[in-house]
């Protein structure tokens, strides 16, 4: 009689120790999922991919020059005082979406594009998906360039989130941007002492 009051007593332990031993699997598969995903998160801004940049102008002469420099040029006429809506079309080839929040042409500490606003700003981009900015562009400091010179983009810097993590990226321009600096008729605020043109701290 005794064997058979022990016999469901230990079945019933047995019972209740098999469904602990069959989370364990299922517990270090979600350990593992959690540290992809994780894994994942931290290198989104390194696994995201930005396409060339295709720019577009109004306000100013603009023309394109294949046959100038190894992939072509774009050139945009310096107009002194002029303002000039940019347009930076900028595309996600990666697999990760990712959201374009900031654009700096850069161009030294006088350029003779300046940017002076960013509309269409943050820029959401799907995998595959391309979109445009549109960058307000003052033509100013051609004082501080002689009327030989040119300015030359090449890059855009262009700051980005993608799964919650930020970042920086250099993107190149499809083609080259150049901007000729005018000559002394065409920049009222250039003087004929070229050394006076050259203030410290700015060139």
């Amino acid at each position: 009689m005794s064997l058979l009051l022990e016999a469901p007593a230990s079945a019933g332990a047995e019972a209740g120790i098999t469904p602990r031993r069959s989370l364990l699997p299922w517990i270090a598969l979600l350990c593992v999922v959690a540290g992809a995903a994780a894994s994942l998160v931290l290198s989104a801004p390194r696994l995201a991919s930005l396409g060339q940049i295709r720019p577009s102008a109004v306000g100013a002469p603009f023309v394109t020059v294949p046959e100038y420099g190894p992939r072509g040029s774009y050139v945009l006429g310096y107009e002194h005082g002029a303002t000039v809506r940019l347009s930076l079309t900028v595309a996600n080839d990666g697999r990760l979406p990712v959201t374009v929040t900031s654009v700096d042409l850069g161009g030294g500490p006088a350029p003779l594009l300046a940017v002076r606003g960013v509309e269409g700003l943050p820029l959401s981009l799907s995998p595959g998906e391309s979109g445009s900015v549109t960058a307000s562009v003052a033509m100013v400091n051609c004082r501080f360039f002689n009327e030989r010179q040119m300015q030359t983009y090449d890059v855009a810097s262009v700051g980005f989130s993608s799964l919650g993590q930020g970042g920086t990226r250099l993107v190149r321009f499809d083609r080259q941007l150049l901007v000729k600096s005018p000559t002394v008729i065409g920049c009222p605020d250039r003087l004929l002492d070229r050394s006076a043109n050259r203030p410290g701290g700015l060139l």
